[in-house]
């Protein structure tokens, strides 16, 4: 099952890259731990991909994500169905390569890619990190503009915003002698359960 608060893994198996998958697409705008654990009921320790392709074909899939309660079930329907036919290399395939799939967008598609894969660079741009960048935004610097409330759809937007996070970042780490290299998935998950409360929406489409 997966724990999101130790979500980070560069070592995950096949099928457990399914999952993670599958679990970033359900958990858009919802409760993670209750997620995480309705998609381990719906999963039951089975191959992700392999079952929903077993579910699809006997016609089962739609009930069983009722049965499981995971919510948005047309959407997830699509996705998870989409998902387990396509093929795609989960290990290697580019992130933008995820967003065509329905329920994954820009957001999620760097989330899953930041948290299982070494060495990626990613601003997941959520309402923990917008709400972080709001927080300590500069009030010397340029308001060009307001800092959004939610994930930019738009690539040329996030793009933009994702590079602000980058430089906020590394401007708090400016100075100090001996500092190692940012741990981005690191400070993504810190920041996550520092602001998160006692409800952790985790990353939406």
């Amino acid at each position: 099952m997966i724990d999101p608060s130790n979500v980070t893994d560069t070592a995950r198996t096949a099928a457990e890259l399914e999952e993670f998958l599958l679990f970033c697409v359900v958990v858009a705008g919802k409760n993670a731990d209750q997620q995480a654990r309705k998609l381990d009921r719906f999963l039951g320790g089975r191959r992700p991909f392999a079952f929903i392709r077993a579910c699809d074909r006997d016609g089962t899939l739609g009930a069983r994500l009722r049965e499981s309660r995971l919510g948005k079930y047309a959407l997830l329907g699509r996705s998870f169905r989409e998902l387990s036919r396509s093929g795609a290399d989960l290990r290697r395939c580019a992130w933008e390569d995820l967003t065509r799939f329905p329920g994954i967008g820009i957001k999620t598609a760097k989330f899953f890619a930041l948290h299982s894969r070494p060495d990626e660079m990613h601003g997941v741009l959520d309402t923990h990190v917008l709400g972080w960048m709001r927080d300590h935004w500069d009030p010397a610097r340029p308001r060009l503009a307001a800092v959004p409330r939610q994930s930019p759809q738009d690539p040329r937007a996030y793009r933009f915003w994702e590079t602000v996070y980058f430089g906020m970042v590394a401007a708090r780490r400016h100075g100090k002698a001996g500092a190692p290299a940012v741990d981005w998935a690191r400070f993504d998950l810190d920041l996550w359960k520092e602001r998160r409360g006692g409800f952790a929406p985790a990353p939406a489409a």
